[in-house]
């Protein structure tokens, strides 16, 4: 019976590191507790991005008197850096994964404005969802411009819109057909710039054009953007030309 139960003590002994491992945590995994949380500042002191998302969405549509209405959510998804407007239910989400993206208010601006955009196409009808389905890298173009208008009115510097797309536009081999949804970003950036060149060039010159991730694009499309000026420059002097 001692030697039996020996035996079992020993399996025990032998048995409980990979017990306890099968609950250990990455670091990964940590868990983050926010302190000093009382009924008076609680929602000072939790759900900040939930409320900053909100809050910038609602300055957005409420300096554009969009009349729509939309209901925006942030869900937990730390893998995915992605932000979708859903064509049916009208709402917005704002994937965790995102968050980390994005740096103040004016880069979150553009990624709600962009996701506004969407919505406001959708609210087109059932036709102009079948017509943005089929077409998918032409309203993704759209809702870039469009979102570009969307964040000046509402007070933000439109050259976030480039930085936020440097950071996370994709540049697929192929963007052919149905081989991928969205334009390439390098597509999707010079428009952005022609847009912001055209209707709002004061903004090139602010001191966000120190952005690493700006001066990355710079460096990145001189050869594109030296194009798109001069091609302005052009029909710029064509019209003043125009109307002497």
């Amino acid at each position: 019976m001692k030697k039996l139960l020996f035996t079992l003590g020993a399996l025990t002994l032998l048995a409980t590191p990979a017990f306890a491992l099968s609950f250990s945590f990455s670091e990964s995994d940590t868990i983050y507790i926010e302190t000093n949380v009382t009924m008076d500042n609680y929602w000072q002191k939790t759900n900040k991005a939930h409320k900053k998302v909100m809050k910038i969405a609602q300055n957005i549509m409420t300096a554009n008197n969009i009349n729509k209405r939309t209901p925006v959510f942030i869900k937990s998804s730390p893998n995915n850096p992605n932000a979708v407007t859903n064509g049916y239910t009208r709402e917005i989400t704002v994937y965790s994964g995102l968050l980390p993206y994005i740096e103040n208010d004016d880069e979150l601006a553009f990624v709600l404005s962009h996701e506004i955009a969407h919505d406001l196409d959708f609210h087109g009808g059932y036709i102009k969802y079948m017509a943005m389905s089929a077409n998918a890298k032409k309203y993704e173009l759209k809702a870039d411009t469009k979102a570009i208008d969307l964040m000046v009115k509402a007070g933000y510097n439109p050259l976030a819109a480039i930085i936020m797309g440097n950071k996370i536009y994709a540049e697929p081999i192929f963007d052919w057909g149905f081989t991928y949804t969205h334009p390439k970003g390098t597509k999707r950036l010079i428009a952005m710039y022609k847009h912001i060149l055209v209707k709002y060039p004061k903004y090139l010159e602010s001191d966000m054009n120190q952005n690493p991730y700006y001066i990355n694009f710079e460096n990145v499309m001189a050869k594109e953007i030296k194009g798109v000026r001069q091609d302005y420059l052009k029909r710029k002097n064509k019209k003043e030309s125009a109307a002497l």
